[in-house]
């Protein structure tokens, strides 16, 4: 009995960091961007921008993520802040005003507000090169709940 108890508790235990590394903060689909849409946005808000010593820090954070993102932009205007991100979802971000290590959509410094804020911003960036049917449905995807909000699951 013992023994069947303390394997629960470590699948339990297992199943809760999986689902906290892999959550997002946002999820989108595009229409008509393309890959060069997105190398032109990594390049506009490039991380070779970074210079303050939080920031870099944060920025191997963000790299080292579980779920390494595949594209990742730096914000240099307020709030400063870098947000990694792949095809279909905002994965991890890093503001030291949020925390002073990268969060995604279950982390506990991360409020329902701020993670509307911040996948939000990516989605204005991606609006730019949209087209006018993709810029619907991402219009649809900026009035969406946070993910694992209580307004998300009746939304749903």
């Amino acid at each position: 009995m013992k023994v069947a108890v303390l394997l629960i508790s470590l699948l339990l235990a297992g199943c809760y960091g999986v689902n906290s590394e892999t959550s997002e903060i946002g999820s989108y689909d595009w229409t008509c961007i393309t890959e060069k849409d997105l190398q032109d946005i990594e390049q506009k808000h490039s991380i070779d921008k970074i210079l303050d010593p939080v920031f870099i820090d944060g920025l191997q954070d963000v790299k080292n993520h579980f779920l390494t993102p595949e594209y990742i932009v730096y914000f240099d205007e307020t709030p400063k802040e870098i947000i990694g991100f792949d095809g279909l979802s905002i994965r991890v971000a890093f503001n030291p005003a949020i925390s002073y290590s990268a969060v995604h959509g279950l982390s506990p410094q991360l409020s329902d507000s701020e993670q509307v804020r911040i996948r939000n911003r990516l989605l204005r960036l991606l609006w730019e090169k949209e087209c006018d049917k993709g810029k619907l449905r991402l219009q649809k995807f900026m009035r969406e709940p946070a993910v694992f909000s209580k307004e998300y699951y009746k939304h749903k």
